[in-house]
């Protein structure tokens, strides 16, 4: 089980790579990677 923490942490990370990815391929899976982390952790689909 992941803390708050670490969650925050590796959304951050996760949200870096999607600014720094050049690639439509890599924009879409890790928006889709955010768009899972939300729904794990709050229940939400966004």
């Amino acid at each position: 089980m992941k803390t708050e923490i670490e969650i925050a942490e590796y959304r951050k990370e996760i949200e870096e790579r999607l600014v720094k990815s050049e690639s439509m391929d890599a924009m879409k899976y890790y928006q889709g990677v955010l768009r899972c982390l939300e729904w794990v952790v709050t229940g939400q689909d966004v």
